[in-house]
């Protein structure tokens, strides 16, 4: 199964939004267990989406990469927790804090092994930090939800193209579903040439001469 990025990403945002106080949220698919894609935003600029794939998801301590296949539902991240993990104060200062976001749940959902959405729920000082109340609430959300919808996900790997970064895997994403470079514009928020240019590199690293052969690879017939 794929989620359908204006159905199910936007309808769960919207239930999660007001279930509690937040100032923005987003949800997005996970491939392979480890690389996040197709973001979908609630109260959040997509100038901060850009940032992350740019810099800042390599320091982001609830990156489901960091996670790994353990089974885990939800984790959260403060300004306390944060001075623990390598790189993650200069996450929390330089990319949530801008954000005015002092609190950070991250919810993570498994098909069988594998984890294949996630959501990033976020708080300022004002909201105050996620109650339990809130986190039974949510580890039960994620629980439902993989149960009922995620319970008949095959184990298949989505994409298998070495060294894509984590922009170049969502635009390969976008184009194995067929969008043009014009509607991937406007979809990610990004200009033309720069998505031509992220397309030339997913062809190099992919091994494929065209757009043509890149969706045959991604179908799993090249």
């Amino acid at each position: 199964m794929h989620f359908d990025r204006t159905a199910f990403g936007d309808q769960f945002l919207t239930v999660v939004a007001a279930a509690m106080p937040l100032v923005g949220c987003c949800f997005y698919r996970v491939e392979d267990g480890r690389h996040v894609v197709d973001h979908r935003l609630s109260g959040l600029s997509p100038y901060w989406l850009n940032r992350y794939y740019h810099r800042f998801w390599r320091f982001d301590p609830l990156h489901p990469e960091r996670v790994g296949q353990q089974g885990i539902r939800l984790r959260s991240v403060t300004r306390e927790t944060a001075r623990r993990d390598a790189g993650a104060p200069e996450y929390f200062e330089q990319f949530l804090v801008p954000q005015n976001t002092v609190h950070q749940t991250e919810l993570y959902f498994h098909a069988g092994s594998r984890i294949v959405a996630g959501a990033s729920l976020l708080r300022s000082e004002r909201n105050g930090p996620f109650t339990s109340d809130n986190l039974t609430f949510l580890d039960r959300l994620v629980g439902f939800v993989e149960d009922i919808v995620l319970s008949d996900e095959d184990e298949a790997s989505a994409l298998d193209i070495p060294g894509l970064t984590p922009r170049e895997r969502e635009i390969a994403n976008l184009v194995g579903a067929a969008m043009c470079n014009k509607d991937i514009c406007r979809r990610l928020d990004i200009e033309l040439p720069t998505v031509k240019t992220h397309i030339s590199r997913i062809l190099v690293k992919a091994g494929v001469r065209n757009r043509a052969e890149l969706m045959k690879k991604l179908h799993g017939r090249g």
